[in-house]
């Protein structure tokens, strides 16, 4: 029995954090809030952060 690939599937690099825009408290605060909890070693609310910021950027961006 050999192995398959299933069709349509491939792996990808994750996407870039996303930068805070210049100028812009809500970025700024999402980016700080993201490197502390980076270092307290919290990578679910440097995730969470990264979403927010996301969301921040593209209603208001």
């Amino acid at each position: 029995m050999g192995t398959q690939k299933p069709q349509g599937y491939s792996l990808t690099e994750p996407s870039a954090e996303p930068a805070a825009a210049p100028g812009c408290a809500t970025c700024l605060s999402l980016s700080v809030a993201r490197q502390n909890a980076r270092c307290s070693d919290d990578y679910s609310a440097v995730s969470d952060c990264n979403v927010q910021l996301r969301q921040h950027q593209n209603e208001a961006h």
